[in-house]
């Protein structure tokens, strides 16, 4: 395929927590690639309120390469706030984001530059695998990407995480999308932008713990569906029309019992139904207030991060504030 552009400038975020054993290592490893790559680079290193050496050791970054920028935020607001605070400070003509623990390979980055400069405005880094995750793991998010496939407003791409680039067109647009409850997985294919996909095996963790824990992920799986979706207020409303249903039915039930003279025999009975219909109206209102809740945490317009201190050299700050 003929290339339709050439790409000037490019830019890497990447939000780090707790990454002192591998900050260093990744750091190295796009600068590498990058060298190789030709173009003007500058790398946004943004710490998520490390409580170990990461901040130190992204600061010796910053001061021994004017293409570093280092953002630290006042405290942990979160992977995807985190990066929202990378792309409100990248002035590359692309935008590349990417975990630091070496699981996204920057060997991938001139894959992804090439199908950009092709004509793409979104290219998704897809994994064909993902190594050492456990049983548990895969069968969640197989589950939750079968659930939102099915439900949610927009087609999410299987497989694709937040290893991406982004044509600076893709990144204004999310720049001016300031909900809270942030699922980058789900706004960017929400922008109906050109896309192709790039895929690749997902080494195992090289350095370091994982930070992403079961919650952590949980929460984000949530932020999704309730973002993306109204199944959920869907289910409940059908959920009520079937037990209202099953109800007239088991009160025909009765009204006939009772007309052949038949003693009606139902504590057990009205038991359950006490406690299903219940159970029902508890699931409802939970449903329910996911929703008010995330409308609540909107409605107070906060910052969705607040920076502690930037790193840079003159030449190198950006002129965008938080």
């Amino acid at each position: 395929m003929v290339k339709c552009r050439r790409l000037q400038t490019l830019s890497v975020v990447a939000p780090f927590f707790n990454e002192e054993a591998g900050a260093a290592a990744f750091c190295d490893s796009v600068r590498a690639v990058l060298d190789k790559l030709g173009v003007s680079s500058e790398l946004v290193l943004v710490d998520d309120g490390s409580t170990d050496a990461t901040p130190q050791l992204l600061a010796e970054q910053a001061a021994g390469d004017d293409r570093v920028t280092v953002l630290s935020l006042a405290r942990n607001f979160g992977h995807q706030a985190a990066l929202t605070a990378g792309l409100d400070h990248a002035r590359g003509d692309a935008v590349i984001t990417m975990d630091a623990d070496l699981q996204h390979p920057p060997e991938l980055i001139p894959r992804l530059v090439e199908e950009y400069e092709r004509g793409a405005e979104v290219v998704y880094a897809v994994r064909e695998g993902a190594a050492g995750g456990n049983l548990f793991k895969r069968l969640t998010t197989r589950l939750f990407y079968w659930l939102i496939e099915r439900t949610a407003e927009v087609r999410m791409i299987p497989g694709a995480a937040d290893f991406r680039l982004m044509s600076q067109r893709c990144v204004r647009e999310l720049r001016a999308m300031r909900e809270p409850h942030r699922y980058l997985r789900g706004l960017v294919p929400w922008l109906g932008l050109p896309y192709a996909t790039v895929s690749y095996q997902e080494p195992r963790r090289a350095r370091g713990e994982a930070s992403y824990t079961l919650g952590k992920s949980l929460r984000l799986a949530k932020h999704g569906l309730f973002s993306f979706s109204t199944a959920p207020l869907q289910m409940v409303t059908w959920l009520g029309v079937a037990l209202t249903a099953f109800g007239m039915i088991y009160f025909a039930y009765i009204l006939v019992i009772a007309a052949l003279g038949r003693t009606v025999v139902g504590w057990a009975s009205v038991i359950v139904s006490v406690l299903v219909i219940g159970g029902v109206q508890l699931i409802s209102l939970g449903v329910l207030a996911q929703y008010i809740g995330m409308l609540f945490e909107q409605g107070k317009g906060r910052p969705l991060y607040v920076l502690k201190q930037e790193r840079a050299s003159e030449a190198a700050k950006p002129e965008q504030e938080c």
